[in-house]
């Protein structure tokens, strides 16, 4: 069995996909799958992905019209043929040996092992995130794809935020998460969830995720505190951009 299945969701990705299977091909680490789920892009992403596949038996893709990126990650995890599963934004890049030092500690008695993940916004300043548990970026989480199965993937009434919704699900359920301090992927942020605009969505599915998992005793004001804190974050990276 391959030991780590690499998902990554595309549509209309072909400004971007090339760097992205790259940063996989040149893994130090070679005990991988590279899974492309396709929503049937109208570009030249799937030409770019065939090259790949054709060179290298490791890579494959599917490409089919879908509902969202949450669609395609479970399409992804369905499809995966490794032990455990790793989902790669098509604009985003693997560091060259996070995936080698993470892949040493994956461990049966954890459902989720992370690495730190580096974020990269559009003015190029980059910065460390570390995980904490369970709660971060899905760049940096390696997942047990039995776990996933268990926990029946991503719930797709949410549209930004299944991931986040997924990981507080396992964490109730009892199982446990590896934190690991190495940098394992190049996050270029800037996707939905980042969008100002979609902050009143986004916090109203963190509404619904708190109430749903009992997470919290007031649901509402915590999800208002947190919208409220990304919004006034994200109006004063933009109101810096716009002074330079």
């Amino acid at each position: 069995m391959t030991k780590v299945s690499i998902i990554i969701a595309t549509y209309n990705s072909g400004s971007t996909i090339r760097t992205a299977l790259e940063s996989v091909r040149k893994q130090t680490f070679l005990d991988w799958e590279c899974l492309v789920v396709d929503g049937a892009s109208k570009d030249d992403t799937i030409a770019i992905v065939k090259e790949y596949c054709e060179n290298d038996g490791r890579f494959r893709f599917v490409s089919e019209r879908d509902h969202g990126i949450y669609d395609a990650f479970n399409k992804g995890w369905r499809k995966a043929k490794g032990k455990w599963v790793y989902y790669l934004g098509s604009d985003d890049t693997l560091t060259e040996n996070g995936l080698s030092q993470v892949a040493e500690q994956l461990e049966d008695q954890y459902a989720v092992v992370t690495g730190d993940v580096y974020l990269i916004r559009d003015d190029g300043t980059k910065r460390l995130f570390q995980m904490n548990g369970f709660i971060g970026c899905h760049q940096g989480v390696i997942m047990q794809r039995d776990v996933l199965e268990q926990m029946k993937g991503f719930d797709e009434r949410y549209k930004i935020i299944a991931d986040y919704d997924l990981m507080i699900r396992t964490k109730n359920d009892g199982y446990r998460s590896k934190n690991i301090r190495v940098p394992l992927a190049n996050f270029f942020v800037g996707g939905e969830s980042q969008k100002l605009s979609s902050q009143w969505e986004k916090m109203k599915e963190r509404y619904w995720i708190y109430r749903r998992n009992q997470t919290t005793n007031h649901p509402f004001m915590k999800s208002f505190i947190e919208y409220m804190s990304m919004s006034l974050a994200l109006i004063y990276r933009k109101s810096l951009n716009c002074l330079k």
